[in-house]
């Protein structure tokens, strides 16, 4: 991969609005095995370099998305003991960046199989955007009489992908506006959402609406859990950015003296999150202190 397609698949995960944190981690740790074995070094110091570089810009892509910080520093760390032979350490680069992408995928549908045992049967979960794990929960309880609220997730309504796929498995499924969140959250079992990063102090970062939807749930007793893999366990203390998008996207008029903003993550704090689910346990006791 040249600098070139390097930057136009940047930009492209960068721009990405469907895919969800997990995914877009999978997609940069994709790109890197594919760095690894086209980059033309021809010293594993140069190779190492090289690399370093590309995981650095892979990881500062998507601000508010924080597996794709991690596994690439995972990815990076691993560059330090790469084989002195450059072949070897080209072939050990993308084995190492392919093997992590397993380790996500693996963990996210652990999280989703422990979640849905704790769902149980014929339950009735609201969620809010769109997340692949949240889905393999719907996909695991399809067969159990759950039924489903999904909210449109504006601007982009992502929500309408969900509960497409839901309505092809025959889940019964309701599909409202965000502004019906409050009416409908008292008639769901439990909420999960899933998130695209994991605060230290058990906050959780997702989509713009999660924040209000687990209001709602803790104001009419409903239990509300956050679903993910641990990767996206932000160790810091500060929060990540929250990412702001194209205003174009709220589809506005250019009103004289108004500003349009379109934030796309809002920061649930940890005391409206009733547990959170991740492929160490649902509820995961190692999360929100407890």
């Amino acid at each position: 991969m040249n600098d070139e397609e390097f930057q136009r698949r940047l930009e492209e995960l960068i721009e990405d609005r469907h895919s969800g944190a997990s995914e877009l981690a999978r997609l940069g740790l994709e790109m890197a095995a594919q760095c690894a074995q086209s980059a033309e070094a021809k010293k594993t110091i140069e190779l190492r370099h090289y690399l370093a570089e590309r995981a650095e810009a892979l990881g500062a892509a998507r601000p508010s998305m924080s597996p794709l910080k991690n596994l690439m520093e995972n990815w990076k760390e691993s560059l330090e003991v790469l084989p002195d032979e450059v072949g070897e350490a080209r072939a050990k680069a993308a084995e190492t960046a392919l093997r992590l992408a397993e380790q996500s995928t693996k963990a996210s549908f652990e999280a989703a199989a422990l979640t849905s045992a704790l769902v149980g049967d014929n339950k009735t979960i609201i969620t809010h955007s769109f997340s692949s794990t949240v889905l393999e929960v719907f996909h695991l309880l399809k067969n159990r009489g759950v039924q489903a609220i999904v909210p449109e997730s504006r601007p982009l309504c992502e929500g309408g992908e969900l509960a497409e796929r839901l309505g092809q498995w025959d889940i019964p499924t309701t599909y409202i506006t965000d502004a019906q969140v409050g009416l409908f959250a008292g008639r769901a079992d439990m909420a999960i959402v899933g998130a695209d990063t994991l605060l230290a102090d058990g906050s959780a970062i997702n989509k713009a609406g999660t924040f209000l939807l687990a209001m709602a749930a803790h104001d009419q007793d409903v239990p509300f859990y956050v679903c993910c893999e641990s990767f996206k366990l932000c160790p810091q203390e500060e929060s990540p950015e929250l990412e702001e998008m194209s205003p174009a996207e709220l589809g506005a008029p250019p009103w004289p003296g108004v500003t349009v903003s379109n934030i796309y993550f809002d920061v649930t704090p940890a005391h409206l999150i009733t547990g959170w689910c991740t492929e160490r346990g649902a509820p995961d006791p190692g999360i929100g202190g407890k």
